[in-house]
């Protein structure tokens, strides 16, 4: 495969970078987060809040950025919390969901004044003091099935996550002797079936009105979540059709919304390069980044990245090609990146091997697994090159 237009100047700037002991490093494409992001806020009206998932990439520049452009994170733990505080992002524009938040979390979250909570339970719920200064919310399990893979599938009737639909009256008497004021669900990752979605978003729409209609205005905020899969930027993307799903289910409405979105933001947006450390026969390649960058992949199915060639002085190779086993460098059996992998004939050790759309979970799940050092990463912002942050030793 050859390498994108938008990422060839990238690579040719920064393999000149690149020391002995840069065997991997991993680019965040600013241009191509802009565009994304851009993209997004055109396909929903001007009253919906966009707080990117920081788990997807938490990396410090990349959340700094994202609050630079306008934009929300929203956080998982406590520690993403802190996260998105120092990368500058106000309280209004942050919304926490861990599932098993402490009693001493609970204290100290309740009290930031506009932060969007939100709880996992009716018994999580019970830890909260009558009052507070967050933004208080219900998750919800609406119980459908958007075509998401079992493993991301959160909507399942016995998913983890959320308050089943079904226990309607439970959830409206909760919300009622609470201070809560918002409603949230999340359908799943790699959504596919955006009409089952409109029925998800639509029980939470009459759930808040049902609430409104004990006590007018109780519910303000309703947090819709995330869950589309990356894809490629095109005129009209499963973005817009959803978008516009949206704008129809709640057109009637003056509640304030709020996204998650996470990979269809950053999978796109990064790419990474590996030093070629060994060529066998027959057709095997060993490189510096396996399943400690790939980690979601080795365990459930791979993702295609688009691949591409390149020699130590910025060429890129574009004769035949044959099929390559890319294994990784970690030990253990099932450490490969890809097998039959497209690669030009050509390739020799110390090139580099450039993998394309890896800005999603992969810095932030990045595994300690034969504690090796995380690379290093660079933002390209189009014209130059720069270092955010240096190698990374796993210290015990």
């Amino acid at each position: 495969m050859i390498a994108a237009n938008d990422i060839v100047r990238a690579v040719k700037a920064i393999i000149p970078l690149l020391s002995e002991d840069d065997t991997s490093v991993m680019l965040v494409h600013l241009p191509r987060l802009k565009e994304r992001l851009t993209h997004l806020s055109a396909c929903f009206s001007s009253n919906v809040q966009h707080s990117i998932a920081v788990k997807t990439n938490p990396h410090p520049g990349v959340l700094a950025q994202l609050v630079e452009l306008g934009y929300g994170l929203e956080a998982a733990s406590l520690e993403e919390v802190r996260l998105a505080q120092e990368a500058g992002c106000p309280g209004s524009k942050i919304v926490f969901d861990s599932p098993v938040k402490t009693r001493a979390e609970i204290t100290l979250v309740s009290q930031e004044p506009q932060m969007l909570v939100n709880v996992n339970s009716i018994e999580e719920l019970a830890r909260f003091p009558q009052k507070v200064q967050c933004t208080l919310g219900i998750r919800v399990n609406p119980q459908v099935h958007t075509g998401a893979p079992e493993m991301f599938d959160v909507s399942k009737n016995e998913s983890k996550f959320g308050v089943a639909v079904i226990e309607r009256t439970k959830i409206i008497e909760a919300a009622l002797s609470y201070p809560v004021s918002a409603l949230h669900m999340h359908s799943g990752s790699q959504m596919k079936d955006l009409e089952v979605q409109r029925g998800a978003l639509e029980s939470l729409r009459d759930l808040a009105h049902e609430i409104n209609a004990r006590v007018p205005g109780k519910i303000s905020v309703l947090d819709i979540g995330g869950g589309l899969p990356s894809e490629s930027m095109q005129d009209e993307t499963k973005m817009k059709a959803y978008g516009s799903v949206v704008t129809e289910v709640f057109k009637k409405c003056s509640f304030t919304l709020v996204t998650e979105f996470g990979q269809w933001v950053h999978a796109e947006a990064g790419f990474a390069l590996s030093r070629i450390e060994y060529k066998l026969e027959p057709n095997r390649l060993f490189i510096h980044l396996g399943a400690d960058f790939f980690m979601r992949d080795a365990y459930t199915k791979p993702r295609s990245f688009p691949l591409s060639v390149w020699n130590n002085s910025g060429e890129e190779y574009r004769g035949e090609k044959e099929a390559f086993d890319l294994a990784g460098p970690l030990c253990f059996a099932g450490d490969y990146l890809a097998h039959g992998a497209l690669i030009d004939v050509c390739v020799q050790e110390g090139d580099y091997l450039v993998i394309d759309h890896t800005g999603a979970n992969t810095y932030g799940l990045w595994s300690r697994h034969c504690s090796r050092s995380v690379p290093s990463l660079w933002a390209w912002d189009g014209e130059k090159m720069k270092k955010w942050s240096h190698r990374q030793t796993i210290n015990y």
